[in-house]
C-alpha cells in the first residue's frame, strides 16, 4: 500500500503526463462497499473473491480482471478491507472464512450485500414528488 507521499507524488507524475499507459498489473485499495461494487462493474469479465489472510486472519474482499486494452495491460485489482464494513461481509458471506480461506463470489452476491446494506438516503435531502426547487432568492 502507498504512503501519502507516494500518492502525492503519483497524482503530480499524472498531472504532468500527456498520457498513460500501464504495463504491468494494478491494485488500488477502496474504503467503502459501494467503491468496490464500480470497480466491479467497470472491469471486463471481473471475478469477485472474499477471503481471509492466513497469518492475520484479517478479511478482504477483491474484484480482479485482466485488462488487454489502452492504457492498462495487465491484471487489475480493487480491495476493501472487509474488518471495516462488518455488516457488508456478514451479508455477503453469511458463513465467516476461517483463516486462510477464500471464496469465490458472483457479481450478484456483491450487488445483494450492497443492497442490503447501504444507508438509505435521508428524508430531509429527498424532494417530494412535484416540489419545486428551492431557491435562495424571494
Amino acid at each position: 500500500m502507498s504512503t501519502s507521499i507516494d500518492a502525492h507524488q503519483w497524482s503530480t507524475l499524472l498531472r504532468i503526463s500527456s498520457e498513460l499507459d500501464i504495463i504491468g498489473d494494478v491494485t488500488a485499495t477502496v474504503t467503502h462497499p459501494s467503491d468496490l461494487l464500480a470497480w466491479a462493474h467497470a472491469l471486463p469479465d471481473p471475478t469477485i473473491c472474499a477471503w481471509r489472510a492466513e497469518d492475520s486472519g484479517n478479511r478482504y474482499v477483491h474484484v480482479t480482471a485482466a485488462c488487454h486494452r489502452n492504457p492498462i495491460h495487465g491484471r487489475v485489482t480493487a480491495v476493501l478491507p472487509g474488518d471495516d464494513h462488518r455488516l457488508f461481509w456478514a451479508v455477503l458471506l453469511p458463513e465467516d472464512l476461517a483463516a486462510g480461506e477464500e471464496q469465490l463470489l458472483p457479481l450478484s452476491a456483491l450487488v445483494t450485500a450492497w443492497s442490503a446494506t447501504a444507508p438509505a438516503p435521508s428524508v430531509e435531502n429527498t424532494p417530494h414528488p412535484g416540489a419545486p426547487p428551492e431557491t435562495d432568492s424571494p
